[in-house]
């Protein structure tokens, strides 16, 4: 039988102002919210979303977080239809929530790795994203880039 994901959004956000509005804005929308910690950095996304049966992690293939790390701000969603997302984040940028740069569904291939695997990725693709709208000189056009990276 297939698990039946529970919709919730894990973050981590540093300004006390935004965990308060994005418990709010999850609450208005009916869906659970999980404030993440720095101590989950070493944690699979798919425990800290509560899944079970996530496969142990093989910690001789992972890289642990080095012991000096500044967490970033982040968002991962879990179980979630793509419409409830949609409104979602349409109902972040209205309550004026200032932008998170690092944002991940939960799927398949990330649902074993680590917070800090999975924020060492989107990372690198954000910085490859930026660095290709400034090659095509339109720094400011980030969704342009995107497209043009799909």
């Amino acid at each position: 039988m297939k698990e039946v994901q529970k919709s919730v959004v894990l973050y981590y956000v540093q300004d006390e102002k935004k965990k308060i509005q994005m418990e709010v804005l999850g609450m208005s929308m009916s869906i659970a919210t999980k404030q993440l910690k720095p101590s989950d950095l070493n944690t699979q996304v798919g425990v800290l979303a509560g899944l079970k049966n996530i496969k142990p992690l093989d910690w001789s293939q992972e890289e642990k977080t080095p012991a000096i790390f500044c967490m970033p701000e982040i968002i991962l969603f879990s179980g979630m239809a793509d419409k409830k997302l949609d409104e979602f984040l349409v109902s972040y940028r209205k309550v004026g929530l200032t932008p998170t740069k690092l944002k991940a569904i939960l799927t398949p291939q990330n649902v074993n790795w680590t917070l800090y695997h999975l924020i060492r990725e989107l990372s690198s693709e954000r910085t490859q994203i930026e660095a290709m709208a400034n090659r095509r000189g339109s720094a400011g056009s980030f969704s342009e880039a995107k497209k043009e990276g799909e």
